[in-house]
């Protein structure tokens, strides 16, 4: 595996492992009557740590050993050194075996789990933590690529508390000071979920998201340069595309109806009779329509407080907001409000302005914890059909003709009887666009991107 070829077994190895499997299975039979019958004396565990030292890979065992700390922990007045000790030495010498066993892993951070609940002095667990470091320090000289050890290395960072920006200078001496490491996926992983927990917590030396990001293309762009056909840097690279265009602040992307546009209203079947007008046209039994506004990320806080709406028929400011699609989470995407058809007027065909304000008022705020900071507004036009009178005074307008019902609506195409597919609510098309220009930064450093990899080509 990554280029590195497995020894074929010589004899003598086939005759050792022949022997070393009738011993084990030996004492993975004992040790499984040990764990039926819940055995955790001294000379229980001893078999179980001989059965592990040969196969590291046994689940059961390990499950078995929890279950005898378990049962040491519930005696009173525990010794905690001599009850966790010895299942991390055991760890160490599984680990001897098969660096890789995922068993022996999952036991180790197990044990360290209740050890730092266990003991409260910070001295003492900074012994267990030199130790742990000391450990992977040895683990990675032997194999770099190993990616439970940089798994651990994010554990052990969780559980003492230890600083990521070490870690992530760390991950730049491994990276500049071995060549090899430039093609482990290992080390560039672990620099990703560093770099994004750094960013997203704006930690000090990575509130500016521009700089960061400058510095970590120089690095992943020299890595690639220097070998154009090993994925690892290029994974690390689509990374930090991701982390270039993505805003972190939610804004308003669309809107329905859409800015600009022209709404004709019906309580009875006169939209059904207004096909030929150039309007988006709405019949509704229960007197209103709807109101969508869809973000680029999940949020919530859309209420009538950081939600407005100023016409001269919908004075009252308290309407509801309901998302659009139901799920588990608080945050969503798209939210939706039906507003009430104004009253009808047979003295006077004007129209109806409706200008909506998005974001004035704080409240809005993304899953990820990012305030609403792009305060949009955008208007719509509301007329009334009033029967077969109005329809020739609507014909000129520009617009898709869309017949809304309670439920669903029909799209139908323009200045034609022909109807498209019936499309529910979840589904709306929604076209207007309320997105801000990209920050000059992201666009020159994408740009950057692009001539680089296209001098590449011609290599």
């Amino acid at each position: 595996m990554h280029g590195r070829p497995r020894k074929a077994p010589t004899r003598e190895d086939e005759a050792g492992s022949a022997g070393k499997g009738k011993k084990l299975g030996s004492l993975q039979s004992q040790l499984l009557y040990n764990h039926h019958k819940k055995i955790y004396n001294e000379e229980a565990l001893d078999l179980s740590a001989k059965t592990l030292q040969i196969n590291p890979d046994f689940y059961t065992a390990w499950n078995y050993r929890k279950l005898a700390v378990q049962h040491k922990l519930a005696a009173s007045h525990p010794d905690f050194n001599s009850i966790f000790d010895p299942e991390l030495r055991l760890v160490e010498i599984a680990l001897g075996t098969n660096p890789k066993a995922y068993g022996a892993w999952y036991h180790r951070e197990w044990v360290l789990r209740r050890l730092s609940k266990a003991h409260s002095s910070s001295s003492y667990l900074n012994d267990y933590l030199d130790h742990e470091l000391q450990l992977l320090e040895t683990l990675l000289k032997r194999d770099s690529r190993n990616f439970h050890a940089w798994n651990h290395c994010r554990f052990l960072a969780a559980l003492f508390n230890t600083s990521d920006h070490e870690e992530l200078k760390f991950t730049n001496e491994m990276i500049q000071d071995n060549q090899d490491n430039l093609s482990n996926y290992s080390v560039w992983h672990h620099r990703r979920v560093l770099l994004s927990g750094l960013l997203k917590k704006k930690a000090q030396g990575f509130s500016s998201k521009e700089k960061v990001l400058h510095d970590e293309y120089e690095l992943v762009d020299g890595a690639i340069v220097a070998g154009t056909e090993d994925q690892s840097g290029w994974f690390y690279h689509f990374s930090l595309l991701e982390q270039t265009v993505n805003v972190d602040a939610p804004f308003l992307v669309s809107s329905w109806p859409s800015h600009g546009s022209n709404v004709l209203l019906s309580r009875n079947r006169c939209s059904d009779d207004c096909s030929l007008s150039q309007f988006d046209s709405f019949h509704s039994s229960s007197g209103t329509f709807p109101l969508i506004l869809y973000f680029t990320k999940a949020v919530q806080g859309v209420n009538s407080s950081t939600i407005t709406i100023e016409s001269s028929f919908c004075t009252k400011n308290d309407l509801h907001w309901t998302p659009l699609i139901q799920n588990r989470s608080q945050f969503f995407q798209a939210w939706v409000t039906h507003i009430i058809f104004p009253a009808a007027n047979p003295h006077s065909s004007e129209p109806y302005l409706l200008e909506i304000s998005v974001g004035q008022s704080q409240g809005i705020i993304s899953q990820n914890g990012f305030p609403y900071s792009h305060p949009t507004q955008f208007n719509f036009k509301v007329h009334l059909c009033l029967g077969e009178t109005e329809r020739g005074k609507v014909e000129d307008l520009d617009g898709d003709i869309i017949l809304w019902k309670d439920e669903n609506f029909h799209a139908l195409q323009t200045k034609s009887q022909e109807p498209h597919e019936v499309v529910s609510l979840d589904q709306l098309i929604i076209n207007d666009v309320h997105e801000p220009n990209t920050s000059n930064w992201r666009a020159a450093i994408v740009a950057n991107e692009i001539d680089l990899f296209q001098n590449l080509l011609f290599w």
